[in-house]
Protein backbone atom coordinates (compact mmCIF):
# COMPACT_ATOMS: atom_id res chain seq x y z
CA UNK A 1 0.00 0.00 0.00
CA UNK A 2 2.43 2.59 0.83
CA UNK A 3 4.70 1.70 -2.64
CA UNK A 4 1.18 2.86 -4.26
CA UNK A 5 1.89 6.07 -3.15
CA UNK A 6 5.68 6.97 -3.22
CA UNK A 7 5.23 10.79 -2.30
CA UNK A 8 3.09 10.67 0.23
CA UNK A 9 4.30 11.32 4.04
CA UNK A 10 2.95 8.03 6.16
CA UNK A 11 0.86 8.83 9.21
CA UNK A 12 0.13 6.28 10.86
CA UNK A 13 -1.65 5.43 14.16
CA UNK A 14 0.11 4.46 17.61
CA UNK A 15 -2.23 1.56 17.85
CA UNK A 16 -0.27 -0.36 15.44
CA UNK A 17 2.04 -3.17 15.43
CA UNK A 18 6.00 -2.42 14.79
CA UNK A 19 6.26 -3.67 11.21
CA UNK A 20 3.72 -1.06 10.91
CA UNK A 21 5.19 1.68 12.52
CA UNK A 22 8.45 0.73 10.84
CA UNK A 23 6.64 1.69 7.54
CA UNK A 24 5.42 4.94 9.10
CA UNK A 25 6.91 8.58 8.43
CA UNK A 26 5.04 10.09 11.59
CA UNK A 27 3.25 8.66 14.70
CA UNK A 28 0.48 10.46 16.44
CA UNK A 29 -1.99 9.36 18.72
CA UNK A 30 -5.88 10.67 18.41
CA UNK A 31 -4.86 13.20 20.94
CA UNK A 32 -2.15 14.79 19.08
CA UNK A 33 -3.22 13.78 16.03
CA UNK A 34 -4.87 16.99 13.83
CA UNK A 35 -1.76 19.04 14.61
CA UNK A 36 0.38 16.87 13.44
CA UNK A 37 -1.64 16.49 10.28
CA UNK A 38 -1.88 20.33 10.16
CA UNK A 39 1.99 20.49 10.73
CA UNK A 40 2.44 18.72 7.45
CA UNK A 41 2.88 21.55 4.32
CA UNK A 42 -0.34 21.69 2.50
CA UNK A 43 1.08 20.44 -0.84
CA UNK A 44 2.34 17.13 0.76
CA UNK A 45 -0.22 14.61 0.37
CA UNK A 46 -0.58 11.91 3.44
CA UNK A 47 -1.18 8.25 3.53
CA UNK A 48 -3.02 7.19 6.96
CA UNK A 49 -3.63 4.43 8.26
CA UNK A 50 -4.40 1.78 9.69
CA UNK A 51 -7.80 3.09 10.65
CA UNK A 52 -10.64 4.59 8.22
CA UNK A 53 -12.88 5.84 10.78
CA UNK A 54 -9.93 7.14 12.56
CA UNK A 55 -8.79 8.90 9.44
CA UNK A 56 -12.31 9.97 8.20
CA UNK A 57 -12.55 11.93 11.54
CA UNK A 58 -9.28 13.29 11.05
CA UNK A 59 -10.12 14.68 7.20
CA UNK A 60 -13.10 16.30 8.33
CA UNK A 61 -11.42 18.03 11.49
CA UNK A 62 -7.66 19.43 9.74
CA UNK A 63 -9.16 19.58 6.13
CA UNK A 64 -7.01 17.47 4.66
CA UNK A 65 -7.32 15.03 2.13
CA UNK A 66 -5.63 11.75 2.81
CA UNK A 67 -4.86 8.16 0.81
CA UNK A 68 -6.51 6.14 4.24
CA UNK A 69 -5.47 2.44 4.50
CA UNK A 70 -9.14 0.57 4.67
CA UNK A 71 -8.59 -0.89 8.02
CA UNK A 72 -10.54 -0.58 11.66
CA UNK A 73 -10.14 -1.22 14.60
CA UNK A 74 -12.57 -4.46 15.84
CA UNK A 75 -13.49 -2.70 19.33
CA UNK A 76 -14.74 0.28 17.90
CA UNK A 77 -16.25 -1.61 14.13
CA UNK A 78 -18.68 -3.75 16.76
CA UNK A 79 -20.94 -1.15 18.54
CA UNK A 80 -24.45 -1.37 17.66
CA UNK A 81 -26.10 2.04 16.84
CA UNK A 82 -29.46 0.56 17.20
CA UNK A 83 -28.35 -0.76 20.93
CA UNK A 84 -26.94 2.49 21.84
CA UNK A 85 -29.86 4.51 20.87
CA UNK A 86 -32.11 2.23 22.91
CA UNK A 87 -29.73 2.76 25.63
CA UNK A 88 -30.05 6.50 24.90
CA UNK A 89 -33.79 6.24 25.82
CA UNK A 90 -33.34 4.05 28.82
CA UNK A 91 -30.99 6.72 30.15
CA UNK A 92 -32.09 9.98 28.37
CA UNK A 93 -29.95 12.32 30.32
CA UNK A 94 -26.94 10.00 29.67
CA UNK A 95 -24.52 11.84 27.55
CA UNK A 96 -22.67 9.62 24.72
CA UNK A 97 -18.69 9.54 24.55
CA UNK A 98 -17.14 8.34 21.65
CA UNK A 99 -13.48 7.73 20.68
CA UNK A 100 -12.89 9.03 16.89
CA UNK A 101 -12.35 5.34 15.81
CA UNK A 102 -15.72 4.52 15.97
CA UNK A 103 -18.27 4.81 12.55
CA UNK A 104 -19.54 8.08 11.73
CA UNK A 105 -23.02 7.56 12.50
CA UNK A 106 -22.33 6.49 15.77
CA UNK A 107 -19.88 10.03 16.00
CA UNK A 108 -22.77 11.86 14.75
CA UNK A 109 -24.47 10.25 17.74
CA UNK A 110 -22.04 11.64 20.36
CA UNK A 111 -22.39 14.18 22.69
CA UNK A 112 -18.74 14.06 23.09
CA UNK A 113 -15.81 12.65 20.60
CA UNK A 114 -11.90 12.50 21.87
CA UNK A 115 -9.11 10.78 22.89
CA UNK A 116 -9.39 8.06 25.55
CA UNK A 117 -7.76 11.00 27.59
CA UNK A 118 -9.84 13.33 26.33
CA UNK A 119 -13.07 11.43 27.57
CA UNK A 120 -12.06 10.70 30.91
CA UNK A 121 -11.41 14.72 31.62
CA UNK A 122 -14.44 15.10 30.06
CA UNK A 123 -16.53 12.67 32.26
CA UNK A 124 -14.91 14.12 34.81
CA UNK A 125 -15.47 17.24 34.24
CA UNK A 126 -19.16 17.50 33.03
CA UNK A 127 -21.49 17.99 35.90
CA UNK A 128 -23.46 15.03 33.86
CA UNK A 129 -24.10 12.21 35.95
CA UNK A 130 -24.71 9.50 32.97
CA UNK A 131 -22.45 8.25 30.25
CA UNK A 132 -22.25 5.75 27.54
CA UNK A 133 -18.82 4.79 26.58
CA UNK A 134 -18.50 4.37 23.05
CA UNK A 135 -14.69 2.70 23.19
CA UNK A 136 -12.47 -0.24 24.58
CA UNK A 137 -13.97 -0.99 28.09
CA UNK A 138 -10.79 -0.64 29.81
CA UNK A 139 -10.98 3.49 30.45
CA UNK A 140 -14.41 2.70 32.44
CA UNK A 141 -12.55 1.39 35.57
CA UNK A 142 -10.28 4.70 35.34
CA UNK A 143 -13.74 6.96 34.92
CA UNK A 144 -14.82 4.92 37.91
CA UNK A 145 -12.12 5.75 39.93
CA UNK A 146 -12.03 9.66 39.52
CA UNK A 147 -16.14 9.75 38.90
CA UNK A 148 -17.13 7.34 41.91
CA UNK A 149 -20.82 9.09 41.99
CA UNK A 150 -21.24 8.74 38.30
CA UNK A 151 -22.61 5.95 36.11
CA UNK A 152 -21.04 4.93 33.55
CA UNK A 153 -22.55 2.39 30.82
CA UNK A 154 -20.38 0.76 28.24
CA UNK A 155 -21.82 0.62 24.75
CA UNK A 156 -23.25 -2.73 23.73
CA UNK A 157 -21.56 -4.33 20.64
CA UNK A 158 -23.70 -5.56 17.98
CA UNK A 159 -23.54 -9.09 18.16
CA UNK A 160 -23.95 -9.42 22.11
CA UNK A 161 -26.52 -7.85 24.74
CA UNK A 162 -23.17 -7.65 27.02
CA UNK A 163 -21.43 -4.19 27.84
CA UNK A 164 -18.24 -6.36 26.60
CA UNK A 165 -16.43 -4.51 23.94
CA UNK A 166 -12.89 -5.51 25.30
CA UNK A 167 -9.65 -5.60 22.96
CA UNK A 168 -8.37 -8.85 23.23
CA UNK A 169 -4.69 -7.69 21.68
CA UNK A 170 -4.10 -4.76 24.67
CA UNK A 171 -5.58 -7.64 27.20
CA UNK A 172 -1.97 -9.30 26.07
CA UNK A 173 -0.01 -7.16 27.91
CA UNK A 174 -0.04 -8.10 32.01
CA UNK A 175 1.94 -6.97 34.03
CA UNK A 176 3.97 -9.80 34.64
CA UNK A 177 5.01 -9.36 31.12
CA UNK A 178 5.73 -5.52 31.44
CA UNK A 179 7.96 -6.54 35.00
CA UNK A 180 9.95 -8.96 33.22
CA UNK A 181 10.36 -6.61 29.79
CA UNK A 182 11.74 -4.20 32.19
CA UNK A 183 13.97 -5.97 34.28
CA UNK A 184 15.27 -8.25 31.70
CA UNK A 185 14.68 -6.22 28.55
CA UNK A 186 12.80 -9.52 27.05
CA UNK A 187 11.36 -9.76 23.83
CA UNK A 188 13.22 -7.24 22.19
CA UNK A 189 11.19 -5.60 19.75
Amino acid sequence: FVKLYPNHEVVTYVNTSAAVKALSDIVVTSTNAVAVINSIPKETPILFGPDRNLGNYLQGLSGREMVLWDGACHVHEKFSVEKIAQLKKEHPNALLLAHPECKKPLLIMADFIGSTAALLKYSIQNEGNEFIVATEAGIIHQMQKASPGKVFIPAPPMDSTCGCNDCEFMKLNTLQKIYLTLKYEYPEV
